[in-house]
């Protein structure tokens, strides 16, 4: 996937232009699919655990909850009209974003890929270890990994 600089910033509403080819769609698709991840309890107000049953916790696991109720619909729409985000343009695939799409998007693809970290046990990936993967394993790496190219992709167009 590759941001295609728009020719025109003074558009009305300003969209972020990305070629897409059919794999890098289909791939983007899966990833979709997979979301959400993680859990709302696992955002904390605070380490210390007391603070896990407070007042202030449980009204951020609510805000999550609704903030990832809001990118479901979000991604459920680009499963019912995908024409609305993905277009044939001059023989090329484009993927077509608003700004506000992007960013949901971007937040989005960061679940999917902190929530896959979490599941391999938020493994330290800079140093080398054995890491004993079995096949979800397997599947949550790749999806990190998918998820991380698309954010740097996308992230092109903020530049």
């Amino acid at each position: 996937m590759k941001f295609v600089p728009a020719p025109n910033k003074d558009a009305p509403e300003s969209v972020v232009i990305f070629r897409i080819n059919a794999r890098e769609e289909a791939l983007l698709l899966a990833m979709l699919r997979l979301y959400p991840v993680l859990e709302n309890s696992h955002h904390r107000i605070s380490q210390d655990p007391k603070a896990a049953a407070s007042a202030e916790q449980r009204l951020l696991e609510e805000s999550m909850g609704q903030q990832r109720a809001a990118h479901r619909r979000k991604v459920d729409a680009l499963f019912q009209t995908p024409q609305r985000f993905f277009k044939e343009v001059l023989g090329e695939r484009h993927l077509v974003l608003t700004g506000a799409q992007l960013e949901w998007l971007l937040q989005v693809l960061n679940d999917i890929r902190v929530g896959s970290w979490v599941r391999l046990g938020s493994p330290d990936l800079e140093k080398p270890a054995s890491l004993q993967l079995t096949r979800a394993g397997a599947r949550s790496l790749q999806a990190m990994q998918i998820c991380g190219e698309f954010q740097l992709a996308l992230l092109e167009a903020v530049k």
